[in-house]
């Protein structure tokens, strides 16, 4: 657990060293996202309503509604990857590039959203056996005792699981986002000297995300266009975590950087 203390201070470190220079790192892609979540607010009102209704209270929204929040949805998806991609480079190219070498080309943003995509195809493809395992020992904690404490617990449990085998494959971001190759066997590879450690990585993120979401579910006011702004920032810090994990561990365990 001290070394899995040590990643995530250094990446919550290099976020927080010098707020203004994260700040100006991802202001493109920060105001990426937030736009896109206004406009979504404002122009697809209908679409969202219908996505956080109750199944007996859902109206079909117009299909151009439908249409518009699809759009601005995948808008926010790629200033997230943008967001990471200049993450990723500031921390990792600045030591060797000026300020024009760090920003990306078109080649290295498809690269990247390629292997993300790949990467959600592949955490996809885990998650099932993982919920049906959630399932079944829920069915069966049900029969025998208590089935919503186990449930409960083995939710968790799955949730931990999840992010240790994204931290497992996910190294392959950083690498893509610097524009060099690499697989995802290959990022699995690179973090296997570190395996055991990463199970108290995921811990502690896991934890993280946990507090973060009972603190903005505690002071967030009612409404849901207001609601949609705070779960928008709070994704944007969650996330930002997540990216300064990834650029920690590439320049531990593929550069040979020091956690110090």
């Amino acid at each position: 657990m001290k070394n899995a203390m040590a990643i995530l201070a250094h990446a919550l470190r290099m976020l927080t060293h010098e707020p203004g220079t994260t700040f100006r790192v991802i202001a493109p892609a920060l105001f990426t996202v937030l736009i896109s979540t206004v406009a979504a607010i404002i122009m697809a009102p209908e679409a969202l309503i219908a996505l956080q209704s109750t199944p007996d209270t859902f109206v079909l929204p117009p299909r151009s509604s439908i249409f518009l929040l699809t759009f601005l949805g995948l808008v926010g998806l790629i200033g997230y990857a943008l967001m990471a991609i200049l993450w990723h480079r500031h921390v990792l190219l600045n030591e060797t590039e000026g300020q024009t070498g760090l920003r990306p080309g078109l080649s290295v943003i498809l690269s990247y959203l390629w292997r993300a995509i790949l990467l959600a195809l592949v955490q996809f493809l885990v998650a099932i056996p993982i919920g049906v395992a959630i399932a079944i020992v829920g069915g069966v904690g049900a029969a025998i005792s208590d089935g919503v404490a186990l449930f409960f617990v083995v939710g968790i449990l799955a949730g931990v699981l999840f992010v240790w085998i994204a931290l497992r494959l996910s190294v392959v971001l950083p690498a893509a986002a610097l524009g060099n190759t690499m697989r995802i066997s290959e990022s699995w590879q690179a973090t296997a000297p570190i395996a055991n450690t990463l199970w108290g990585l995921a811990v502690l993120l896991a934890v993280l995300n946990v507090i973060i979401s009972l603190a903005t579910a505690a002071i967030t006011p009612d409404g849901y266009a207001v609601a949609m702004v705070v779960q928008t920032v709070v994704y944007i810090v969650e996330g930002l975590v997540f990216i300064s994990v990834l650029t920690t561990l590439y320049g531990h365990l593929v550069e040979g950087r020091t956690l110090g």
